[in-house]
């Protein structure tokens, strides 16, 4: 449970108090912004599955760039199937996620095949973008840490084949370390476009970053 310290430094925390004003569910969702203003990625009408959603910033961010729901604040929101516009949101995590109007969440893990084909049954033409910001449980070992990170992110590259279009762009969090350049010459070859990119929103001293793809090419050119 988070002691006193953790609460004075987010009170001293700009992105932090912007959140709650705005009634985003956490901090992460200026970084998604801010990956957004400046790559483009999401437009009205798209596709979007958000891997490791929880507690749901992401999501909403989502929800708004592709137009299923205007704004946060507008509670007459559409229920998921009745989306306002022809966007697309689905959020998964292992962890619950509080209800979302407009999206799609499920809760349960990638690597099941179950929940695999219950991603494919609600988005059959696949996705415009996938998004993860998953993360591993840090043990505090650099190297192991980092190591856990990239995995996450090359099981997520595995179902770009099965869930991502053609053209279609993604962006994932890591922890940087040495298997970066391994990690950034396989995304090199199914994207055109990769870059790594860290928003401002990122903690100063978070090692933390995002790999940035765009325009798939829908098979691994070796």
């Amino acid at each position: 449970m988070p002691n006193k310290d953790w609460y004075q430094r987010r009170l001293r925390d700009p992105f932090f108090l912007k959140a709650h004003r705005e009634n985003f569910r956490s901090r992460a969702a200026y970084k998604l912004q801010e990956i957004l203003e400046k790559y483009r990625l999401i437009k009205t009408g798209y596709s979007v599955l958000d891997l490791g959603a929880a507690p749901g910033s992401w999501t909403q961010v989502a929800l708004e760039a592709t137009g299923v729901t205007p704004t946060r604040q507008d509670s007459s929101a559409a229920p998921p199937g009745k989306e306002r516009g022809r966007g697309l949101v689905i959020g998964i995590d292992l962890l619950e996620i509080e209800e979302l109007p407009g999206a799609h969440l499920l809760k349960g893990d990638i690597r099941d095949k179950a929940m695999q084909a219950a991603i494919v049954n609600l988005a059959p033409r696949g996705f415009h973008c996938i998004l993860s910001d998953m993360a591993p449980n840090t043990t505090g070992i650099h190297h192991a840490d980092t190591s856990n990170s990239v995995d996450l992110i090359h099981l997520a590259l595995d179902m770009c084949p099965t869930w991502l279009r053609p053209g279609g762009s993604f962006v994932a969090k890591l922890f940087e370390g040495a298997e970066y350049k391994e990690l950034h010459t396989r995304a090199g070859r199914l994207f055109e476009f990769v870059k790594s990119f860290k928003p401002k929103a990122s903690l100063s001293k978070s090692r933390e970053i995002y790999l940035v793809c765009q325009n798939y090419r829908s098979e691994d050119k070796k």
